[in-house]
């Protein structure tokens, strides 16, 4: 798919725009509480980044990024609008923030995927580091992948 862009966030306008895309994925189409979906990371802080992936205007997913206490990045909240899915643009974010946090030092990016969906994460080279745990009424696992 041509005229993709993937954008940090750095202003509250393209932090409400992730927002948007995160409660039609996840708590409108996915049933997730707003009050689990949306925590103290949803902010512009130093702790967090959030990416914003368009395309050409439309905003059409995103992915939240957190440093956590042991120097890892964990990839968070990271979904597209049901019409962008199965086109291959997951692949593209996950090469770029893998890419993104090289630059920034980082070793392993981590996560806590939907066990729906782990078989994604490992055809990108993401490995499975644990049994099945349930969040927010959902089925996970926890990935892994050095960088």
């Amino acid at each position: 798919m041509e005229n993709i862009g993937i954008y940090k966030v750095i202003d509250t306008n393209s932090l409400e725009r992730c927002l948007e895309i995160r409660n039609r994925v996840f708590t409108l189409e996915k049933g997730v509480p707003q009050k689990i979906e949306v925590d103290q990371y949803d902010c512009l802080n130093k702790s967090c980044t959030h990416f914003l992936v368009k395309h050409q205007k439309d905003d059409i997913g995103t992915v939240r990024c957190l440093y956590t206490a042991n120097g890892n990045i964990q990839i968070q909240r990271f979904c597209f609008l049901k019409e962008y899915r199965g086109l291959g643009l997951g692949k593209i974010v996950i090469e770029y923030i893998e890419d993104y946090y090289k630059t920034q030092g980082a070793k392993i990016i981590e996560m806590d995927a939907k066990y729906e969906v782990f078989g994604f994460y490992e055809k990108c080279g993401y490995e499975k580091v644990s049994d099945i745990f349930i969040e927010a009424d959902i089925e996970h696992v926890k990935m892994m992948k050095q960088i």
